[in-house]
């Protein structure tokens, strides 16, 4: 009978296992948020350069700590303000040929890089690097590119939120409003917003591993 009871409450338990539901995904969400207009973008018909564009504010989703909303600050010029400075994290981007994406700045809010006593980024982080794979300029002319590709969060940046260093991504996704592009017009970037997932653990695998071997383990017992 205790035979019994073993094997089919370790059945039980695996299928509570098995159903429990992953964590979802960490999402990081760099914006505009507060900075304003600023930075400059170039457009040849083809490539797509885009310096200095203001950032100021990352949004943490779905992490295991500090989840929220934070400033950033760095040295790109917005027209925004944020206790008498005009200072934001710098985004930097270039399309193929020889494509990179950065992102620089402080964030006070968690800690990361040091700022004066004006509340000016001193020491910026490098909060993101990465490579644009695709891009699309179909509607520069309206005032919209998007790009995607794959980047590498600050270690800084993970441990805050409590990611190991080493956590995947999926492909950032960054989409900027500006004024009309053309060939040789350059414009100020009105809006823009940088978002990536974290690779979810396969922890439906790993539940479905634990709870099958429960029931081996109890099933040997039994035999």
């Amino acid at each position: 009978m205790l035979k019994r009871f073993l094997h089919y409450g370790s059945i039980a338990i695996a299928t509570i296992l098995l159903a429990a539901p992953a964590r979802a995904a960490t999402v990081i969400d760099f914006a505009t948020n507060g900075a304003g207009v600023g930075g400059w973008l170039t457009w040849d018909g083809s490539q797509v350069i885009g310096t200095n564009i203001p950032i100021g504010s990352v949004t943490i989703v779905n992490a295991p700590v500090n989840n929220g909303t934070y400033a950033v600050y760095g040295t790109a010029a917005g027209t925004g303000t944020h206790g008498g400075s005009n200072l934001w994290g710098d985004l930097d981007f270039q399309t193929n040929p020889g494509s990179f994406i950065s992102l620089a700045g402080c964030i006070p809010g968690l800690s990361i890089g040091t700022l004066d006593a004006a509340g000016n980024c001193v020491d910026p982080v490098m909060l993101l690097t990465g490579t644009i794979t695709s891009f699309d300029s179909s509607n520069a002319t309206h005032g919209l590119v998007s790009a995607t590709g794959p980047d590498t969060k600050s270690p800084l940046l993970l441990a805050a939120v409590g990611l190991p260093a080493n956590q995947p991504f999926d492909f950032f996704g960054v989409s900027i409003a500006t004024s009309a592009l053309g060939p040789d017009q350059g414009s100020s970037a009105i809006s823009t917003d940088m978002a990536n997932t974290a690779v979810p653990e396969p922890a439906s695998l790993l539940l479905l591993g634990t709870g099958l071997l429960a029931v081996f383990r109890t099933r040997r017992r039994t035999v």
